[in-house]
């Protein structure tokens, strides 16, 4: 960076890996930015307040560096959880939870399983019902498909809980 062009702070980072993220993302943009405060004690508080990590860009690249801070503060976002009730990133992990099947699913499953099976064996026994073998067709693959539905677990949902409000949340 040139020491006579004045530069500007963009962002301040809580940690280095982000800052450097920025700071990559704008160098392929072909725009030169520095870091401020990089070097300071992790252990907060030892020598006070700890800033954070300031990216700092020149004057002239202001406007095109904020908008790749949107996209990548955006993309970001998508990513990480935040509580649903106020809006915190200020979350913790408690783990993935496998939603439990109800009994009732379970057993309305089978149930549909079965009549799918039924439809299908049924017209070659009865003889009087071999007209209707394509209706019974279509009625044995629906029911059989309805009851796999009902019968397979869902996929495992991480459990949040937020350190501002408590709230404990599922992101998929």
């Amino acid at each position: 960076m040139d020491k006579n062009e004045e530069t500007i702070s963009l962002t301040k980072c809580d940690n280095s890996i982000q800052a450097d993220e920025i700071v990559s993302k704008l160098a392929n943009a072909g725009i030169a930015s520095s870091l401020h405060d990089e070097l300071n004690d992790p252990a907060y508080g030892a020598y006070g307040p700890n800033p954070g990590i300031e990216v700092r860009v020149f004057k002239k690249d202001l406007e095109r560096a904020k908008s790749i801070l949107k996209e990548i503060t955006e993309k970001r976002e998508k990513q990480l959880p935040w509580c649903p009730n106020c809006g915190s990133q200020n979350v913790v992990a408690l783990g993935k939870v496998r939603p439990k099947l109800s009994k009732w699913a379970v057993i309305i499953g089978v149930l549909f399983v079965v009549i799918g099976i039924v439809c299908i064996i049924l017209p070659f026994c009865v003889k009087s019902l071999e007209s209707a073998t394509v209706s019974f067709l279509i009625i044995s693959l629906i029911s059989l498909a309805v009851g796999v539905v009902l019968v397979i677990p869902q996929r495992e949902r991480k459990n949040y809980k937020c350190n501002e409000c408590g709230t404990e949340f599922y992101k998929e």
